[in-house]
């Protein structure tokens, strides 16, 4: 396993061919690939077609198949729309011929206009997190989290994964950033945030029926996110998530991701596959 920060792994290199894009694979373990990794590259992919001054608006993304973790990723760009102040980008990723993620993108020159918000909520701080876990022990940690070579990422609630309580509320709260040193430019960051969104939303709709991988098959199915600010993304965000439904075999999640000042960075939704083993 290659040894990376968070920004260099989302960073992609020209391929072959014009607006061809060439990303490094990664070992989650049973998840293959996952999911932010590639929703992360591929935006990085679609910066590499859009004038240098333009940052991420959204995306829209849809996982086809398991990615391979000995296997590059491909990213193939289509301009779907070229704009003075906005572009808009298909971006598919292909692993030995087969396209195995497909993302359209939004991209836009930052404006000034009017400003509203969802207020943060109230929680406990990241620094007094660490504390409580160094006494009590961490709960739940997401398998393709684990470890803190490119990620941190503490659950404020104790959540742990082998036991399994009824009528738990399906919502999460998490500390999360990148566990990188140095400054980054403010389209690299937003291909952090975009790996860092992924994270655990889709343990959120399982929460209430029992244990993930355990009792439950999860993967995320599709995932959204629409960036509202840039943020220093070496500093926690506080990530408030909840699954507002779960039906037909499916987990519906949402949530925000709050700077520690307050300001909204991002929000997303995703829907997750949740079926009983």
């Amino acid at each position: 396993m290659i040894e990376f920060d968070l920004p260099t792994l989302m960073s992609v290199a020209p391929g072959d061919k014009n607006d061809q894009f060439v990303g490094q694979p990664e070992s989650y373990g049973m998840l293959g690939i996952y999911g932010g990794h590639f929703v992360g590259q591929a935006l990085a992919a679609g910066f590499g077609t859009v004038d240098e001054a333009k940052l991420a608006q959204s995306l829209h993304a849809y996982f086809l198949r398991k990615g391979d973790p000995d296997q590059p990723i491909i990213y193939e760009v289509k301009r779907l729309r070229e704009g003075r102040g906005s572009d808009t980008r298909s971006i598919s990723a292909y692993q030995s011929g087969l396209e195995v993620f497909h993302m359209i993108a939004a991209y836009k020159l930052p404006e000034e206009g009017d400003n509203h918000q969802k207020e943060m909520p109230a929680v406990i701080s990241p620094e007094a997190l660490e504390e409580k876990i160094a006494v009590e022990g961490e709960g739940f940690r997401p398998p393709m989290m684990a470890g803190d070579r490119a990620t941190l990422l503490r659950i404020s609630e104790t959540f742990v994964p082998n036991k399994f309580e009824a009528g738990r509320v399906p919502a999460l709260q998490c500390w999360i950033k990148s566990n990188h040193s140095g400054a980054i430019n403010k389209q690299l960051s937003q291909c952090v945030v975009a790996f860092l969104s992924d994270g655990t939303l889709m343990f959120n709709s399982v929460i209430p029926y029992g244990v993930p991988f355990q009792t439950h098959r999860l993967t995320s199915l599709d995932h959204s996110v629409w960036f509202h600010q840039t943020c220093d993304v070496s500093d926690w965000m506080l990530f408030d998530q909840r699954s507002t439904a779960a039906a037909d075999g499916r987990g519906m999640n949402e949530g925000e991701a709050y700077d520690r000042t307050g300001n909204l960075v991002f929000s997303t939704s995703q829907e997750s596959m949740l079926r009983r083993i």
